[in-house]
């Protein structure tokens, strides 16, 4: 999939036929789009744009409902997400066609500073069925997710640097949205709001919560790496006819440790009590994938431990505003991960002592 960053359009009154032909005819040339109409707009951290296109001529393969995602929305974009943009732009038009994994196909990629934007498939034209963030995804498919990431883990076990200059070591966008989140003048006004459940003392503490995942970040980047979704929260999945779940979003892509995906995807798929009551055979699950995906066989207790270190990661929810989430999803989600993190103490594996 090649791409052209002269079509990296910031507005979504950039999306034109004239425009969706250039960056369509640049894999097919010839291709001529005469109409295209809007459908939908879903707005986000990243909006996707979903349209109907009329073709004059030979549609050389497309389909005539496309979706077409980017950075335009300035509000989230002031949170420091412009990178995500721009890395899954990156992912899409060279990580992309590699990957074995159920995704979404991509049939124009493109990307530069603070910006990226691809123009996919309408999944809806296949029947899939999408996560809400609301619901829980339930057991069983919370099982079929995780045989989805162990084979992506376990296909890129070991990964190192350098090979995608684009490819950041842990979750770039994340990190970056944090300097702001876990800021002493925004942690209060957003962990107090009326989203966020009652917090212990030591999860109110924004110092305390900054040195906690300062020394996560350090621990992940001196870890062995796979290929990270980074972002595998249910409200980023999908599920077509048939059962089979995968992941939409790719913007948050990074090497980084198996048990980031793990730990941050299960403490969004269910409810606290079924959590508590299933996670040790879901992750028993992933373990034997894994070493069938071609990963190493670990052991019941590392897969324990690196589990609950990597709870953590669900504290984000606690900083997210809600320009960039719905109301109603923060509050569930930050249910279940405050649920998750108070039961299994990720700050006592890093070394970190409550007052």
């Amino acid at each position: 999939m090649n791409a052209s960053t002269d079509l990296l359009i910031r507005d979504v009154d950039g999306i034109t036929a004239d425009w969706i032909t250039a960056a369509l005819s640049v894999d097919r040339p010839g291709v001529r789009v005469s109409g295209l109409d809007v459908e939908r707009i879903i707005w986000g951290s990243a909006t996707k744009v979903f349209v109907r296109l009329t073709f004059d001529g030979d549609p050389q393969g497309l389909p005539d409902h496309l979706c077409i995602k980017g950075g335009f929305d300035e509000r989230s974009r002031a949170f420091g997400l412009g990178s995500a943009y721009e890395l899954e732009g990156a992912f899409f038009r060279d990580l992309s066609p590699e990957l074995t994994v159920e995704h979404p196909r991509g049939f124009y990629a493109a990307s530069e500073h603070d910006q990226g934007i691809v123009i996919m498939e309408d999944l809806s034209q296949r029947g899939a069925e999408f996560c809400n963030g609301v619901d829980v995804w339930g057991v069983d498919a919370a099982s079929e997710t995780l045989e989805l990431l162990a084979r992506l883990h376990g296909e890129t076990w070991g990964s190192k640097p350098g090979r995608f200059d684009w490819l950041p070591v842990g979750v770039e966008a994340a990190r970056q949205a944090f300097q702001v989140m876990l800021s002493p003048e925004m942690f209060g006004p957003l962990t107090e709001r009326e989203e966020v459940p009652d917090l212990p003392a030591h999860m109110r503490d924004g110092e305390y919560v900054r040195a906690a995942f300062a020394k996560l970040w350090e621990y992940d980047d001196a870890s062995t790496h796979v290929i990270n979704h980074g972002d595998a929260h249910t409200g980023q999945l999908y599920r077509l006819p048939g059962g089979r779940t995968a992941y939409l979003d790719w913007q948050t892509a990074c090497l980084a440790p198996w048990a980031h995906d793990v730990a941050y995807f299960l403490g969004s798929a269910l409810e606290p009590d079924d959590r508590r009551d299933n996670e040790r055979a879901l992750l028993a699950h992933y373990r034997d994938a894994l070493a069938a995906a071609g990963g190493p066989r670990l052991t019941d207790d590392e897969v324990w431990e690196e589990y609950r270190r990597h709870s953590l990661h669900g504290f984000f929810w606690m900083c997210v505003p809600t320009v960039m989430q719905p109301s109603e999803v923060v509050t569930a989600m930050t249910r279940r991960y405050a649920a998750q993190i108070e039961d299994l103490d990720p700050f006592a594996l890093l070394g970190m002592a409550r007052g």
